[in-house]
């Protein structure tokens, strides 16, 4: 095999990404230099559809030879297995076995990743639902995505109040966390409380230094003094962008998020930020849009995208 590495890693992406000819793997027992080369590549871009692939990984037993770039798991909206979180841990101990010491991650140690990405159902019924916080404090991405499966035309909450509890304590743990992108999920009730004007305002992230933009879509029981406060308190100097699509401060029966809604929260918080600063700050980096319109009934917005 006279061919130069690099020319070969491009060949073995290719043939190792193509699902259509058995398994991937297959590949890496032509020779030593296949193998060598190939495992790189396998575990560079994780990608699973099935909680069922999820669960054999995480049961390997040979040791996974460089910690992933990316992760992605793509699951079906009709998937309903309640050990995917469980397995997805096991997933990502599994990349951190290759440290001299295993033990590492009871001392807090992440596997950091490139980008982390997430499309599947929480389901409320399910009751393992602390596995959240278990398996996505396992890693240390830059760029977090939690997405619904179903279309985008209809209207489903994937991360249910529950989920999203888990999740929110998870990413209180990512020091490298830059990007976030959240949709179809609906807040938990910690979230909804009236602010008292003698007390710190509840930001809807915790400090996170590293953050540049916040995405939230189809989002329910949207409290806009957590949207307002983790624009405005100083911990999130470098945040850069908050986009927020068709979030809602109740149900979807109700009125959605607008730019004035987090104008007027921001004023009621006891912080040092002059109120001037405070608006001039939200209408820099705030956009409220409405994109899926419904049939009848709710927040009609017709005509309209930017929600001032």
């Amino acid at each position: 095999m006279n061919l130069p590495p690099e020319l070969l890693t491009v060949i073995l992406e290719l043939a190792i990404c193509d699902n259509s000819h058995g398994r991937p793997s297959d590949i890496l027992r032509v020779n030593s230099t296949f193998r060598t080369i190939g495992e790189q590549v396998l575990y560079k871009n994780l990608k699973f559809y099935s909680s069922h692939q999820l669960q054999l990984f995480s049961e390997g037993k040979s040791p996974v030879k460089r910690n992933p770039r990316t992760l992605l798991v793509q699951l079906s909206g009709g998937s309903t297995d309640f050990d995917v979180f469980i397995h997805l841990a096991g997933v990502l101990r599994r990349c951190g076995a290759r440290l001299p010491c295993p033990t590492s991650f009871d001392e807090g140690y992440q596997i950091p990743l490139e980008r982390f990405s997430l499309c599947l159902h929480s389901h409320a019924r399910n009751p393992h639902l602390r596995y959240v916080y278990e398996a996505l404090s396992l890693a240390n991405p830059k760029i977090f995505e939690w997405m619904g499966p179903d279309p985008k035309h209809h209207f489903s909450i994937a991360i249910v109040p529950t989920a999203a509890h888990h999740l929110f304590k998870a990413i209180a743990t990512w020091s490298a966390i830059e990007h976030i992108v959240l949709t179809n999920l609906s807040f938990p009730p910690e979230y909804l409380g009236i602010p008292v004007p003698t007390s710190p305002p509840k930001p809807l992230l915790p400090p996170l230094s590293s953050l540049r933009t916040l995405y939230l879509g189809q989002a329910t029981f949207v409290n806009p003094n957590t949207i307002a406060a983790t624009v405005c308190l100083p911990d999130q100097h470098n945040l850069e962008s908050v986009h927020l699509v068709d979030t809602y401060r109740e149900s979807i029966w109700g009125p959605r998020i607008r730019r004035s809604d987090l104008e007027h929260a921001s004023l009621t918080f006891q912080i040092e930020m002059p109120p001037d600063a405070r608006i001039a700050r939200i209408r820099q980096i705030v956009k409220c849009e409405a994109l899926t319109e419904r049939i009848m009934g709710g927040d009609r917005v017709e005509g309209l995208l930017t929600l001032d």
